[in-house]
């Protein structure tokens, strides 16, 4: 991307009222878009005065805030601009009053919050003639760079973080949030940074709101094209720099995928603001940006600026305008704090989901505690995170408790404490001790709670949950949320109409699962392979991990016959008489782990006998050690590619217990694990 620097230096000039007009020797400056002073504000502290570029293309508007933690992060991210190198601030001025402009978010925000908030603007090349930089994902992608690989700003994104956008700046905003999301979900196909990844997790984490002025969110209309000929008739009639202008069809095909991408890169609890503007840019061209446009992606947090065009959108003439009081509302919102308990992951591919989880939600709204109960693979624990990603938001405090068959009781406890009550607990404190605080919580607030996994009543008993299956909506605010395999452990707890029997995916469902990680889309087969997967998708019998398990595997694979294989021996573990679900299942997952190299598979057997939650960190440790390999993560990598193991939020090893159970099962059988293995024996606290 082009650095501002780099480009020739241009005086600055007042522009006026009236049309757009060339000075000699220098470039055409258009009212609304260039028309910043160089001095913002004559009372500007001499610290604060032009914005500090700490990073290119990184500007602080508030240099004075030297914490490591501020109260929050606020963003600017600049509209289209033809050849200006402070596009970050030409953007974010007020309108004219008395000859004189200032950078409003410089001036203004640090006294109407308090001092301790950073204020960043970006740059970026969003230059109407430009043709080498219009693509808004390499922008994107060049920003998460700048913004989270600098030590200058690791600290911030521990803290809430808004975000503000002007026009073309929106989509450039969007387009970070999706590469952030892309990194944290580690889809990137190049090697992936940890340092990057866990950037890019924290901002996610703590994006509290984000605030669009006059943003063209709809895909395939012409609001942003009519933007570019609006500005490229303005400068220039030569037909040779189209720049942008030249790639509208792109974008256009671009910015619909941009924003599903975009909602599903967020938070569903994060508060969004949208402007629109209420006055035509002139006779001809109208109004640029429409209402339904300007405002798909807010929650209900609308505001139509009557008395501004696309070009004044953004310039606020006092603190009273609706365009900067409204701002502040939202920017206060983002300063409260939030209730951001860890986000269990959901998978990378979605089906049939959230019709499941509204009727889960729905059941949840008569009855205190409902269970989901079926065997291992059938999809309970993904049914609870998405139920848990789209509804905790509409409690006051809520916690996720994952796998809690295979964690020690008092770590879930102190997890349970910490979410609901916000005490951290020392390594020394006895958490039973504070498990009254919990049901008081629980009584007095409206709060959900999702265990995963009881395993064992005394697991369930153990957590001392305020749980009374005769209870409903009428006398308990609060309601739980329990998975398990075994409805023995929980029908003492809950009624027989709270309890949901998990059933197999039907063969339109089953069929885009295994599309989707076969294939990454579920219509890209080709003839050779439909005949085959189709085999392959009715023999997995509709078990979703079967489906994402071989679905992995089989990826990337383009022989046939190597299909046909693993469609052999996919029906002769099914042909099993009598065997258990175990066993069966065992068959399906059990092809994926024979494919591995002998290296690869001896990894996977001692991470289910001993390293499952052990930190990525340690696991190199172990196998730098354990054979004098250079490149431990490679053999992680396969073995998450191929879904044998996966990243809890807090960067530990995640194996599903199925997994995990065939992995032991072999171990008792073969002598290729490095460690020694005896059932009932594990480590325990990252301990080598």
């Amino acid at each position: 991307m082009e650095n501002s620097s780099s480009r020739c230096k241009r005086k600055d000039v007042d522009v006026s009222q009236g049309p757009p007009k060339k000075r000699k020797g220098g470039a055409m400056r258009i009212h609304g878009v260039i028309n910043t002073p160089p001095i913002l504000g004559e009372n500007a502290p001499s610290s604060s005065r032009q914005g500090t570029p700490v990073n290119h293309p990184v500007h602080d508007l508030n240099p004075d805030c030297i914490a490591k933690n501020p109260n929050l992060t606020i963003i600017f991210f600049h509209g289209i601009t033809y050849g200006i190198d402070d596009a970050w601030k030409q953007t974010w001025t007020t309108r004219p009053i008395d000859g004189k402009e200032e950078c409003w978010p410089q001036m203004w925000i640090p006294k109407d919050l308090n001092d301790n908030v950073k204020i960043l603007s970006l740059s970026y090349d969003s230059n109407v003639t430009t043709s080498v930089h219009n693509d808004v994902t390499e922008i994107g992608q060049n920003l998460i760079q700048s913004l989270v690989t600098n030590s200058r700003y690791e600290t911030l994104w521990d803290g809430p973080v808004a975000m503000v956008a002007y026009s073309f700046g929106g989509l450039v905003l969007k387009s970070l949030v999706v590469e952030m999301h892309k990194h944290v979900s580690q889809q990137q196909t190049n090697n992936l940074d940890v340092k990057v990844q866990k950037g890019c997790e924290n901002f996610l984490k703590n994006l509290n709101g984000v605030v669009f002025y006059s943003v063209p969110h709809a895909g395939g209309t012409q609001d942003l094209s009519n933007y570019f000929k609006w500005l490229h008739h303005q400068i220039t009639k030569d037909p040779t720099q189209l720049g942008l202008l030249g790639n509208m069809e792109s974008f256009n095909r671009k910015m619909e995928q941009l924003s599903k991408d975009f909602i599903n890169s967020t938070c569903k609890d994060i508060n969004i603001y949208a402007f629109a503007e209420g006055l035509p840019i002139d006779n001809k061209w109208g109004i640029l940006v429409p209402w339904a446009s300007a405002t798909r992606l807010s929650n209900n947090n609308n505001y139509k600026v009557e008395d501004a065009n696309h070009l004044t959108i953004c310039k606020p003439p006092s603190k009273e305008h609706l365009s900067y009081s409204k701002l502040l509302e939202c920017l206060k919102f983002c300063m409260k704090e939030k209730n951001t308990p860890t986000m269990p992951r959901l998978p990378r591919y979605e089906v049939a989901l959230e019709d499941k989880a509204n009727a889960i939600y729905s059941l949840l709204q008569n009855e205190s505690v409902v269970a989901l109960v079926g065997m291992g693979g059938i999809g309970k624990t993904t049914l609870s995170t998405k139920v848990y990603h789209l509804f905790h938001n509409q409690y006051e405090k809520s916690s996720f408790l994952e796998d809690v068959k295979s964690k020690d009781i008092n770590d879930v406890k102190k997890k349970l404490l910490q979410d609901l009550c916000g005490r951290k607990l020392h390594e020394h404190e006895n958490v039973d001790e504070y498990l009254d605080e919990i049901k008081q919580c629980m009584i007095s607030k409206k709060v959900l709670v999702v265990v995963d996994d009881v395993g064992k009543t005394k697991n369930l008993e153990a957590l001392q949950l305020p749980i009374d299956k005769h209870a409903t909506n009428v006398n308990c605010k609060s309601k739980i949320l329990v998975n398990c395999r075994n409805w023995q452990i929980l029908k003492n707890h809950v009624r027989e109409s709270a309890k949901v029997d998990m059933v197999f995916l039907k063969e339109e469902h089953a069929r885009k699962l295994f599309m989707w990680h076969a294939f990454k889309h579920p219509n890209n087969v080709t003839n050779d392979f439909e005949n085959i997967s189709m085999e392959i998708i009715k023999s997995c019998g509709g078990l979703p991990l079967s489906l994402e398990i071989l679905g992995c595997y089989l990826y990337d694979i383009h022989d046939l016959e190597i299909w046909k294989d693993a469609f052999r021996e996919l029906k002769a573990g099914r042909n099993i008489i009598g065997g258990s679900d175990n066993e069966v299942l065992w068959q399906t997952l059990k092809i994926s782990y024979d494919h591995l190299n002998e290296e690869h598979q001896a990894m996977f057997l001692d991470i289910a006998c001993f390293f499952t939650n052990f930190k990525k960190k340690m696991l190199c440790r172990v196998y730098w050690n354990a054979d004098g390999s250079s490149s431990p993560m490679l053999g992680l990598q396969n073995l998450k590619d191929r879904s044998l193991i996966k990243w809890a939020e807090d960067d530990n090893l995640y194996m599903h217990e199925q997994l995990r159970d065939m992995g032991q099962n072999i171990a008792t059988k073969v002598t290729m694990s490095r460690f020694i293995w005896k059932p009932n024996i594990s480590l325990q606290n990252n301990q080598v």
